[in-house]
């Protein structure tokens, strides 16, 4: 077992813990001119002619609302994969990103919020003798669900599209896809 797999699973339980011992608040969703942070446990898959198998690993978070519908994230995510065609070699995938997500309301049902998001960042890749980084364009959707006014969970699912430089990976247009879980938290905002 990787050492990225072996920290996933502490990292979720502490998100669990911190989230239900988190303070209660007036507020139940997202509000304008509040801040949000968290972070997660992510998989991602990538297309098969990268010849990386599925990587584990785990990210960051933190945006701003400036209101309610509209929030401005960054995200840092670390993570290890295996490589598909040669078991013995292993791939370390760092991403920044920049993100815009539009969040869309639902009328009667506060705990639940769906989102879209875009966003532009770098994704860099190192198989231990070369390394290569790429700008990246993701998009993708999700929803939270708060079960403290200012705690809750989130599930992203997003897709990137990044290219290769002919040494670490095949200099091709790739798509990669990342499934994450994680904790979210409201700091600030309407009182």
């Amino acid at each position: 077992m990787s050492p990225a797999r072996r920290r996933v699973l502490p990292a979720l339980l502490i998100l669990i813990l911190a989230a239900g011992l988190s303070q209660e608040d007036a507020l139940a969703r997202d509000t304008e001119k509040s801040w949000e942070f968290g972070g997660y446990a992510l998989i991602s898959r990538y297309a098969g002619g990268t010849k990386i198998d599925n990587g584990y690993g785990w990210g960051a978070r933190g945006g701003y609302h400036p209101e309610a519908i509209h929030e401005f994230e960054g995200t840092f995510e670390l993570l290890s994969a295996d490589g598909s065609a040669d078991s013995g070699l292993k791939y370390d995938v760092t991403k920044v990103s920049a993100d815009y997500l539009r969040i869309f309301p639902v009328k009667g049902h506060d705990k639940m919020i769906p989102f879209a998001v875009f966003g532009l960042g770098v994704i860099g890749i190192d198989n231990g003798t070369d390394s290569l980084t790429s700008t990246s364009y993701r998009f993708g959707g999700g929803f939270k669900y708060f079960i403290k006014p200012r705690g809750g969970f989130r599930f992203d699912l997003k897709m990137y599209r990044w290219h290769g430089d002919g040494t670490v990976v095949l200099r091709d247009p790739f798509f990669s896809m990342d499934i994450s879980f994680a904790a979210t938290f409201l700091v600030g905002g309407a009182k």
